[in-house]
Formats: structure tokens, sequence, C-alpha cells
């Protein structure tokens, strides 16, 4: 039988009466019946459940009742779940690592593999919906849309795709235009006017893998890029690129990316947690050092119907943030009070607050390790950090102010 189950209402809910709804809320194999605390993909039903893919089954979880679904348990092929997707009728699409493609109604589960359909590989990487109800999907072994009856298949053989290795897909709601990052092949874009390719040889495009792709409400496309940062293609052949050398993001490995209610753009890294892109080219992050964030590497980000955060950790579990509980105590987009100079840093490194008297400051390294380092307080709103010993590279520093707010900024350590 499948199992279920209800969380006991003092084992999930006696803290959250005693302090109210938690910023940060993280559900592990020790507090939680979730499978495994490896959490691959995470989609949201209409309904509002939450659908979560681990290394060691499927779970489902609406907020309070726990379903879990393996091999054992169901008629799913395959514990290793990489992708999902959930149709207008809440039926479950969900991509596995060896087994194929399974759509799961609630009730029976139908295979789709390469012995009896022509899905491409049996390694499903990624699944996107377009409104007429069809079903792209993305394998390490080519492309597939499929009507629910018929499929085609795109592959390096017969279309543009400079990999056949799909590592995401995202399907424009208004005219079902199909965009398509691999990995190592570049941007594939399919629409009306046929396919068009775009690579790091005939664009300014920064990496040619693309792990996440969400366009925002002025039509860009944005595209997490393993090694390059966020980039954003505005159309023809422009994009722009976003990365530790060309603004505040603090990492250039990104992993996944969402989209939330206000229409900033979130990314989850393999590195730095999550960033959260809150103007052009300006961005903060939550990690392990400056927020209640399990894990600094993020394998899965997606928003609920009510504008919280489900993110899936590699290590830490399931984690739901709901940023809005931080911003009515303190507004995380008015607390840039610090000035870092100079930019990149030699020898000596100066930290500046123009308004807020500084407390602590913690500098660490791009994995969150504290690294010792000579600081003498000039003043209360000064610090002068002595960085001759230092290698060159990226690190974080984490400043907390007097009155409490926390903040983390990057620098970069340039030496001769």
């Amino acid at each position: 039988m499948v199992r279920n189950y209800i969380i006991g209402f003092f084992f999930l809910m006696m803290p959250l009466l005693a302090t109210g709804q938690q910023a940060w809320t993280i559900y592990n194999t020790q507090n939680s019946p979730l499978p495994e605390n490896s959490v691959r993909c995470i989609a949201v039903a209409p309904n509002g459940t939450k659908w979560i893919g681990t290394d060691y089954g499927l779970a489902s979880f609406d907020d309070v009742n726990w379903t879990v679904y393996q091999t054992f348990n169901s008629g799913i092929p395959d514990n290793s779940i990489r992708s999902l997707a959930i149709d207008a009728n809440n039926d479950v699409w969900i991509g596995t690592f060896t087994s194929g493609l399974v759509k799961f109604d609630g009730t029976n589960w139908t295979i789709y593999n390469m012995a009896n359909s022509d899905l491409p590989d049996d390694f499903v990487r990624c699944l996107e919906i377009d409104t007429l109800g069809n079903l792209w999907v993305g394998t390490i072994g080519g492309l597939a849309y499929f009507d629910g009856t018929t499929w085609d298949v795109y592959t390096m053989s017969n279309s543009v795709l400079g990999s056949n290795n799909i590592g995401s897909i995202y399907v424009k709601p208004e005219d079902n235009s199909a965009y398509f990052g691999t990995i190592n092949g570049g941007l594939a874009i399919k629409d009306a006017s046929g396919w068009s390719h775009f690579t790091i040889w005939n664009s300014n495009l920064p990496d040619n893998s693309i792990l996440g792709l969400v366009k925002d409400t002025s039509d860009v496309l944005w595209m997490a890029t393993p090694a390059a940062g966020l980039s954003g293609y505005v159309g023809g052949i422009a994009f722009i690129t976003f990365n530790t050398s060309s603004s505040n993001i603090t990492t250039n490995s990104l992993t996944c990316l969402t989209m939330d209610d206000d229409a900033y753009i979130w990314s989850g890294s393999n590195d730095s947690g999550i960033v959260k892109q809150q103007g052009i080219s300006n961005f903060i992050s939550y990690n392990t050092i400056n927020s209640g964030l399990p894990d600094n590497f993020v394998q899965a980000i997606t928003t609920d119907n009510q504008g919280v955060l489900w993110i899936g950790t590699q290590i830490g579990g399931l984690v739901r943030f709901d940023e809005s509980i931080l911003l009515s105590v303190s507004s995380i987009a008015e607390k840039s009070q610090v000035k870092i100079f100079p930019v990149p840093a030699t020898d000596n490194l100066y930290i500046s607050s123009a308004e807020k008297n500084i407390d602590k400051m913690l500098f660490t390294d791009i994995t969150g390790r504290v690294v010792s380092i000579n600081k003498e307080i000039v003043s209360d709103k000064m610090i002068h950090l002595n960085t001759s010993q230092l290698l060159s590279g990226t690190y974080l520093i984490r400043i907390i102010y007097n009155d409490g707010v926390v903040e983390t900024r990057p620098v970069v350590i340039q030496q001769q």
C-alpha cells in the first residue's frame, strides 16, 4: 500500500503556535516522512499540493498530509525522480533517472519508455506542459513532444539542437513558443517562424549549458548557467549576463530558476544557496550563514500559489521559505547601506556604512568557510581589512549592523 501520513498536530504545529509562522521551515527525513534528503524537483499542483521528487521516491504534501510513493508500494518504476510537471487535470507527469516517463492520475500509473514508445531516452531530465495540454519531454538523448498519442522527436540529426542532452525547457503561455536549454549545446528556440539556435560561438550567450529557464514580465528569457551566472535573452542576438565580475551576484554556478508573484527572479546555486534578482543588476542571497537555509547546494526551486518559495537541496531536504515574514520585520530591499572599496581589492579592503553602525563582520570564502583576516576598526561606520595574504578569488562579507539587520556582500580579491 502507498504510505500515507498525517503529521501530528503537536509534532509540527506546536512551534508555530508558540512563535507564529516561521520564514524558514525545513522538512527532512528526521522530522517528516520525506523519503530522502536529496530533493531533485518540485511541482505545485493547481489544487496547491506540492509534489516532491527525491533520490529515493516521490512524495506529495498538502501542508498537512504526506503520501510517499516508491517502487515497493506503488506502480512507480524508479525511485530516482528527476523532473515533474502537473497538468490541468492534476495528473502528475514524472521523469525518472532510468525508467522513462510516468503519468499518475491518482490511481493508475502509465509508463512510457524506449521499449514501448518513441521516447528518445529513459533518463528524463526536464518536463514542461504547454497551454494545449501537450508535453515537452527533455531527455539526455533528445527532445520529445507528446500529445497523449503521438510523439514528435527532435535530435541533433533532425533539428538545430546543439546537443541531445536537454537541461531545461520553458514554454511561453501566450503562443506556446518553446525554449530549450541544453548541456554543452546552447539555447534552441522553436516558434511559429521555425527554429533558432544560439551558442557562445554565434552570439554573446555566456555558457553553452543552461539548467533553468523562465521569462519575466518584460519578455526577457532568463537562463541559469552552471559556469557564467545569470543571463537574459532580450531578443535578436542580444544577451545580457550578470556574474561575479559584473554584478554583486555571489556565484556564477546556478542550477535552477523560478519567478515569484512580484516578478522577482530567484536562482538556486550549487555553492551559495538561493539568489534573488531584485533589480536588473542587484542581487541578494540567502545561504547557510545568513539564513535558515540548511544547504548551499540547491537543486530545485519553485513558487506556490501563495507566493511561498519551495526549495530542494542536495543534502538538507525540502525547504519552505516565506520571505514576506522577513520583509515585514526589516526590509531586505532597503538594507544595502554598505560601500566596499576598492573593487577588486589587493592588499587592503575598506567597508563603510553611510548610515548604520556596524556591529560585527564575518569574512568567508564562497563556500561559507570562515577565513581568518586582520581587521582594524577605523570607526563605528568603517572597517579596514588587510587582504594581502588572501588568494585571488571571490569572498563573502557578512555584516551585522547594530540594529540586528544582516547583509551579505561579495568581494573580489585580485592579487598582483
